[in-house]
């Protein structure tokens, strides 16, 4: 019985042992990810590039400066996409290359035309998004111009012009909300926005800008960061909301709340639009960084409310003229705690000019006629306010 019993657990051991050493020798490709697309945005300061993948993806980075070029070497993977090889049409990058390596590897290569900073981090999956790799290739020295113009805006300013600085809401990786047509959101504000500022520097005593001019994601916080270098008067956001309900429809107006939202719906508004940072992939480099100075507390105070009481002030009136052009959700202007319009010295609002998950919204929102009279009427509003 004994000698039976020991026999068993020997052969049970060596079961699993040559399990064990099965396993360890099977190639990588039978437990890693597949790569599922490589995509691209333009920036003015910067390229991004995004793998996209079903399981997190195992690297290696290297990179050269004759010629300039980026490899990063993928460990652990299954399958490639059909199309490896994008031809990339701005002032970065020439070409990216994806190459089978075999045995579960592969090489991405970034054909650069400069020498640029290289900035890699991964994604887990979040909001119907799958595992990412992104690597921003940087220009810093074309970051640091960019933030220097700015700031020269502000410096040489003449007395009695006001900044305005618009901002498209989402953008590059970040589409937005989407409608029932797949209109995307950072398309839509970034036409309005576009014909605001158009608007706008027709007027002599008004500067505008955008926080972003194309189709690329730009931190919330750095939006924020943009407009103090500017040294804006006033800081409009401009969205296109969205809801599980395809019947919500018009527009809409929210400011800052420091201590809580007006209610359930502001508060989950602020909520989704604050994950931006996470959809479109939010990666704040020590540069990008604001470093503003030790404020006394009482002063800042003192500057928060009186922003505050300004930002309320603007929301009337651009409901006022809001209510002209389109039907409006709340009557009036709703609380919530948004990221982007924590500036502290700037008055700053948040607009919903429709819900783009609405059929008849969707549909106006395509419309050149109804996005400019959209972007009138803030032009209006704005004038209004400075008077």
């Amino acid at each position: 019985m004994r000698e039976g019993k020991l026999r068993s657990l020997l052969l049970n051991i060596s079961s699993f042992l040559i399990s064990v050493i099965l396993i360890l020798h099977l190639p990588l490709t039978v437990f890693g990810a597949a790569i599922t697309d490589i995509r691209f945005w333009s920036a003015p300061d910067h390229t991004r590039v995004v793998l996209d993948s079903t399981d997190p993806v195992q690297y290696e980075s290297s990179s050269q400066e004759n010629p300039p070029q980026c490899q990063i070497e993928l460990i652990g993977i299954t399958t490639l996409p059909k199309k490896r090889e994008l031809e990339v049409k701005d002032k970065y990058l020439h070409k990216i290359i994806l190459t089978d390596l075999g045995k579960g590897k592969a090489r991405l290569t970034l054909y650069q035309k400069t020498p640029l900073q290289t900035n890699i981090f991964t994604l887990k999956p979040d909001l119907g998004k799958p595992h990412r790799l992104v690597i921003d290739l940087i220009d810093v020295r074309q970051e640091q111009r960019e933030r220097e113009e700015r700031e020269k805006q502000k410096e040489t300013k003449q007395k009695g012009t006001k900044i305005v600085v618009i901002d498209p809401g989402h953008g590059g990786e970040d589409p937005g909300a989407m409608g029932p047509r797949k209109t995307k959101e950072k398309d839509i504000v970034l036409k309005v926005g576009k014909k605001l500022i158009h608007l706008l520097d027709q007027q002599r005593e008004i500067k505008a800008f955008l926080t972003r001019k194309g189709d690329y994601f730009v931190p919330l916080e750095t939006r924020v960061r943009m407009a103090r270098e500017y040294g804006a008067d006033l800081f409009i956001s401009l969205h296109a909301d969205g809801s599980f309900n395809p019947q919500a429809r018009g527009s809409s107006v929210y400011c800052l709340s420091l201590s809580g939202a007006s209610d359930q719906a502001a508060k989950l508004l602020a909520d989704k639009e604050n994950m931006s940072n996470i959809l479109g992939g939010a990666f704040l480099r020590p540069t990008a960084l604001s470093k503003d100075p030790q404020l006394n507390q009482i002063l800042l105070d003192l500057m928060q409310n009186n922003s505050m009481k300004e930002s309320f002030r603007f929301a009337e009136l651009a409901l006022e003229g809001l209510r002209e052009v389109h039907a409006l959700k709340f009557p009036n202007y709703r609380q919530a705690n948004f990221i982007v319009l924590r500036a502290p010295d700037i008055p700053s609002v948040l607009v919903e000019v429709a819900y783009i998950t609405n059929k008849e919204d969707e549909r106006l929102l395509n419309q050149s006629e109804f996005q400019g009279k959209l972007a009138q009427t803030l032009s209006n509003a704005i004038s209004k306010y400075f008077r």
